[in-house]
């Protein structure tokens, strides 16, 4: 539970002062005009100074944000304030990337700049295009002007470059534009290109290339002009192969806005999901109607995906958003409680890896509200309104800060939004503090989704030699507090796939906080942070092949259950178990959630074997563990 003023160590510390670390950032979008035509026009946003951060005073609604950064400031790794921001992007472990410009442009991760255009000398970097990806490791892309051609250039250098041979096509052809690209959290690079077969300057046909290692000896074509599809050559000159698409963070699914030659340019365009064509322009939804554009497109690990556009139905209700190719949402519904009155339109969408949905509607004359939904397969029920422009943000938990003045999403430039699969979602906006609009990347805390109770957070059951530090380590995942009391958890022996309890602890009378964790263990005076000491002191839980430690609720409900080293029997494994280790070979390791409090009610989906932090959030390293000695989680700063 909640320790008051302690610190808790180490991790705790540093984790403290990153906060502190928080800056601002640019978007600065001075690429090439060739480039800029071809990309569609990326336009830079002017310099501009944030004022006092005094509070704002309003009746609005005030929203819980974190600042990432901000027009104004100076973020460690810049040579001066930032003076423009792009859009978001996350890897795998929720980690936010973007470009900017703080006297020139640069590459953020994290916390901070770690590229600068002029860290490519003797190559003349300049500029950088809105859209980039980041991966697990921190490398990156983007698409900056390199000795004034048009290029898309990595953590390892530079890719391709437009007037190059243009890879997976015969001589004389060459590459004539570079753009969109993003980086999968394993590291492959994915990125839009334009191709002159004649070897010229025009673009003659697109093509969509992929670098599993983000260097110029792994590119290969994945899409392009001239390829068949649903029957049709995709389009040449400088369609085919549009700017919207996606790859799963795995990169086994992908989804495409493709324009086809099909003769007319009625039904040309599709929606091109793992190689078949899901929706095709004058053919039936299925509601009535019939598809006529589409532009946003996301899709997941589980391939499932969303797109939006617009039908020919009636103006009051043609646009939409599909999950899975059926109309999920249109214009004139009522979602979260607002009505997307015509002419209400998609701004851009995102769905993560947990099944969530984010994504911004203009509304009700030009407002636009954020939208949040635990599950992307029924968005009407399940949408929830996050934020909308003229809303307040409050960073401090001290009231209004700033009015959002706009969410800077384009699905012609970048998102603007990106929802990564640790309760974040991080978007683009503009900020008033009362003295005009500023530029920010912020991040929100999203609704908890699919926690309605209690979980069983983390599980150390083995060490070496004999079992002294284990414990187990409830959390609280929810926004509301609950008392333990009348909970208990089970100890179940699962041999031979059986469920067999072992042992039952009672939970006391403790309210436990929104958030917050519990710890249960055999020794208090070698596990940090335990907050019930139960006998015995040693060899408390099982090892596993198969156990499992099963969460009891005050209405005799199973809430949460975790089965470890294979399948205990029923009730006690959420559809698997195999795999889940607590590896005695490696010091404070056990069995967590990662993320933290992550919950879709399959045991070997949900928590791997990590470095362990009892009473702390789970975190995703996985050697060189360390445990902070328990006389120093206890000191308190007055």
């Amino acid at each position: 539970m909640k320790r008051g003023s302690k610190v808790f160590g180490v991790l705790a510390l540093v984790a403290a002062a990153a906060s502190i670390l928080i800056a601002a950032e640019p978007n600065d979008h001075a690429i090439p005009t060739q480039a800029e035509l071809e990309a569609a026009g990326l336009d830079s946003v002017p310099p501009a100074e944030p004022s006092a951060r005094a509070v704002v005073k309003s009746n609005r609604a005030t929203v819980a944000a974190s600042l990432i950064v901000q027009e104004g400031d100076t973020p460690a790794g810049a040579p001066g304030p930032v003076t423009a921001l792009n859009s978001p992007f996350t890897n795998g472990n929720g980690v936010v990337g973007f470009t900017g410009s703080a006297g020139e442009n640069f590459v953020w991760y994290d916390t901070g700049v770690t590229w600068l255009n002029s860290d490519g000398l003797p190559s003349v970097l300049t500029g950088g295009e809105g859209t980039m990806g980041v991966s697990n490791t921190g490398g990156f892309i983007y698409s900056p002007s390199v000795d004034g051609n048009d290029s898309v250039w990595t953590h390892n250098g530079l890719l391709l470059t437009d007037g190059a041979a243009a890879p997976g096509f015969p001589p004389p052809a060459l590459n004539t534009f570079n753009s969109r690209p993003t980086m999968l959290p394993g590291g492959a690079s994915y990125w839009v290109a334009g191709v002159s077969l004649s070897g010229g300057t025009s673009t003659e046909a697109r093509v969509l290339y992929g670098s599993s290692d983000s260097t110029p000896a792994t590119i290969t074509r994945v899409l392009a002009s001239g390829d068949m599809v649903g029957g049709f050559p995709i389009a040449s000159g400088s369609n085919g192969i549009d700017f919207d698409y996606h790859l799963s963070d795995d990169a086994s699914h992908h989804i495409h806005s493709l324009t086809l030659d099909t003769g007319s340019t009625n039904d040309d365009g599709i929606v091109y999901v793992d190689g078949a064509v899901i929706a095709r322009e004058t053919f039936p939804t299925g509601g009535g109607d019939n598809w006529d554009n589409f532009d946003n497109v996301s899709i997941n690990n589980a391939g499932n995906y969303l797109f939006s556009g617009d039908t020919d139905g009636a103006t009051g209700s043609d646009e939409f958003i599909a999950y899975n190719g059926v109309i999920s949402i249109r214009e004139g519904d009522a979602i979260g409680g607002i009505t997307l009155a015509s002419t209400a339109s998609v701004s851009t969408l995102s769905l993560n890896n947990l099944g969530h949905a984010a994504f911004i509607w203009s509304h009700s004359g030009g407002t636009e509200t954020l939208f949040f939904a635990c599950d992307a397969s029924d968005l009407t029920a399940s949408s929830v309104a996050v934020l909308s422009v003229d809303d307040d943000v409050d960073f401090d938990g001290g009231g209004p800060d700033a009015v959002v003045t706009d969410f800077n999403a384009s699905s012609a430039i970048g998102p603007g939004l990106w929802l990564a699969e640790d309760g974040r979602v991080f978007i683009e906006v503009d900020l008033d503090y009362g003295a005009g609009p500023v530029e920010a990347i912020i991040a929100l805390d999203l609704p908890s989704c699919g926690a309605a109770d209690l979980v069983v957070n983390e599980i150390d059951y083995d060490q070496a030699s004999t079992d002294t530090e284990e414990f187990i380590e409830i959390l609280n995942p929810t926004a509301r507090t609950i008392n333990i009391d009348n909970y208990s958890l089970e100890l179940v022996n699962g041999n031979g796939g059986g469920a067999v309890i072992y042992q039952t602890i009672d939970l006391p009378n403790v309210d436990l906080l929104a958030g917050d964790y519990y710890v249960v263990c055999g020794n208090a005076g070698l596990v940090p942070n335990c907050d019930l000491d139960v006998s015995p002191d040693t060899n408390l839980i099982q090892n596993g092949a198969p156990d499992a430690v099963g969460l009891r609720g005050p209405t005799g409900a199973l809430v949460d259950t975790v089965s470890y080293e294979g399948d205990t029997g029923a009730p006690y494994t959420e559809v698997s178990g195999v795999g889940l280790v607590d590896d005695p070979a490696i010091d404070f390791y056990s069995v967590s959630r990662y993320p933290d409090g992550i919950d879709t009610n399959v045991n070997n989906v949900d928590l791997s074997g990590r470095c362990n932090s009892p009473g702390l959030p789970n975190f995703g390293a996985t050697i060189d563990c360390i445990m902070v000695p328990v006389e120093l989680m206890s000191f308190t700063i007055e």
